[in-house]
């Protein structure tokens, strides 16, 4: 399962339209809904906001993976991974770091999420990485973008 199969330009959105965490949360939960695949964004939403007050899912280096601690199989109808590239960062770590790269991960399975999770990250370490999905200009050059890379690695 590769990054690429569960994002798609359907689910990226540049600018990203959010100014807060809770906004950036409820906004990454709509755009993954527009596959049709989240069936209760109100229990999403929510398992995502506990996992926040665990820990924050930000990065110093101004990215965030924001996802459910345990799989929603009851609220989604399959995996979905949601993208937004901010023209400008918010607060959203406990750091002083702002945050303008966010993928929202949501899986029906524990197997499925670890590994997405481990991809993100590794895609995150590829050098220039963050730095080009900020430059994309429209979601169909960051879905093509990710995909080139994903398929490099």
């Amino acid at each position: 399962m590769s990054v690429s199969t569960l994002l798609t330009p359907e689910t990226i959105e540049i600018p990203f339209q959010a100014r807060t965490k809770r906004s950036a949360l409820e906004r990454l939960v709509e755009i993954a809904g527009r596959t049709w695949h989240v069936w209760s964004p109100d229990i999403v939403l929510a398992a995502m906001l506990e996992r926040e007050e665990l820990m924050s899912t930000a990065f110093d280096e101004g990215i965030a993976i924001p996802h459910t601690r345990n799989p929603l199989p009851n609220a989604l109808g399959a995996s979905v991974i949601a993208l937004g590239v901010a023209s400008k960062g918010i607060p959203f770590g406990g750091g002083r770091k702002l945050t303008d790269v966010f993928f929202l991960v949501l899986c029906q399975d524990t197997r499925t999420h670890l590994h997405i999770l481990a991809r993100l990250g590794r895609l995150a370490r590829t050098p220039n990485f963050l730095d080009h999905l900020r430059e994309a200009e429209s979601a169909e050059d960051a879905w093509q973008f990710i995909s080139d890379t994903e398929h490099s690695l």
